[in-house]
């Protein structure tokens, strides 16, 4: 949640003017552009905080999760819009950390699921 923080909030992007070009020709990815990096980096950035939120909330509340998420980038972007002149909001970037929220979520429900299969094993179920 710190590290959420520190990346959203910092005044310029924290992968902004690095030139990653030779590193991705290397591995065969020199297709991938600047904004296609800093997409995928929005949603793996929102992962961890919407496997977190999603474990710590009763599963009947996961819907009120997503919006949360989806709010956080939201006003991440809006402060970013506001208050940081050197970072750049958009729209893009609110869907690419609720893409990345809602996997996170997607993933407790499979850590939830495969806990109860489990319990209802070792019951005899």
């Amino acid at each position: 949640m710190i590290a959420l923080a520190i990346i959203a909030l910092s005044p310029v992007s924290p992968i902004r003017g690095v030139d990653l070009s030779q590193e991705l020709d290397s591995t065969g990815l020199g297709w991938v552009t600047y904004t296609q990096l800093e997409s995928f980096a929005n949603v793996l950035l929102f992962v961890p905080f919407g496997l977190l939120i999603a474990l710590l909330s009763p599963t009947r509340w996961w819907w009120a999760v997503i919006v949360g998420l989806v709010l956080v980038s939201i006003c991440i972007e809006l402060g970013q819009a506001t208050f940081l002149p050197g970072r750049v909001a958009s729209v893009g970037d609110v869907i690419a950390n609720s893409t990345g929220g809602v996997i996170g979520v997607v993933i407790a429900a499979i850590i939830r699921g495969m806990a109860w299969a489990t319990r209802r094993l070792r019951r005899g179920e």
